[in-house]
């Protein structure tokens, strides 16, 4: 058997007396499998703002991001993504992806507007409650941002320290999650020993350590070749399939065309179209 996280909650200081729980799925990681992938579920209790809602992962409600002085990034966006889904937000350079990535993971407050993560809304969030949030959302980036003096095991058990786990979870934990991605053989090499699609399988485990709910992946496979393209998008896939929702931001039509998921389209800071089986149609 694997070493299953104890799940963690979204703040019950976030509840109010309208709010009720519902249950969502969440990962484990467990033991091998065929491919080395797998994960066991089990549920965690996540604050919906109703209970006669429909169930959301995501939701932004008339989201408007505007930079000082005048530069609008955002402006009025409507949208819900349902838990376990796979979508793919795409646009033109300067659309505002990269904004509505940062808006998830708090990196960026909204202007106006409601921007809600299984019921907590998040929009004016407190520094302190960042963290907690950011265990909640696994981020992937195009450059990686592994640390290049520590190991690939050293990089995902750092993950771990800074969030205070304790020394025998870590030690148990790392190994598991870099079996997922295929790193176990590799754990004790320097990132630059590594290729780009093995060090961005890196990022994916470190994103995986704390059992996101969400993974958002801002151009994951910007510096990568079509090989390890493919690798990497290939993962993401079997991350979604176990229940985790991805949001994939990318300008790569061939990825897009090819998982045939939800896709919504960005222009000048709006949505112009969301598809649930979409094309890259720019």
């Amino acid at each position: 058997m694997g070493h299953p996280l104890t799940p963690l909650s979204l703040p019950v200081s976030r509840v109010r007396g309208d709010q009720q729980p519902i249950h969502q799925k969440s990962i484990h990681f467990s033991e091998v499998s065929q491919q080395k992938i797998f994960f066991t579920i089990s549920t965690f209790s996540i604050f919906s703002l109703s209970l006669f809602d429909p169930p959301f992962m995501i939701r932004l409600k008339n989201v408007s991001k505007v930079y000082h002085p005048q530069t609008v990034a955002l402006q009025h966006v409507n949208l819900h993504i349902k838990p376990g889904e796979f979508v793919s937000v795409v646009g033109q350079s300067g659309t505002g992806k990269s904004t509505f990535a940062k808006l998830l993971y708090a990196e960026e407050r909204p202007t106006d507007g409601n921007v809600i993560i299984g019921g907590w809304d998040i929009s004016r969030i407190r520094d302190a409650e960042v963290p907690l949030l950011r265990r909640q959302i696994g981020v992937v980036f195009q450059d990686f941002k592994l640390l290049s003096k520590k190991t690939v095991s050293e990089n995902v058990a750092f993950a771990l320290q800074v969030a205070g786990a304790r020394h025998g979870h870590i030690r148990d934990l790392v190994p598991h999650v870099l079996h997922i991605v295929n790193l176990q053989e590799k754990a004790n090499r320097y990132p630059r020993q590594l290729s780009g699609g093995e060090q961005q399988r890196v990022a994916i485990a470190r994103a995986l350590v704390h059992r996101p709910k969400i993974i958002v992946a801002d151009e994951p496979t910007g510096n990568l070749d079509a090989v390890h393209t493919h690798d990497i998008i290939n993962l993401l896939k079997k991350i979604n399939e176990f229940g985790t929702t991805i949001i994939l931001v990318t300008h790569n039509r061939e990825i897009v065309n090819s998982l045939r998921k939800r896709v919504i389209t960005l222009d000048h800071g709006e949505i112009v179209s969301d598809q649930e089986e979409g094309r890259y149609r720019l």
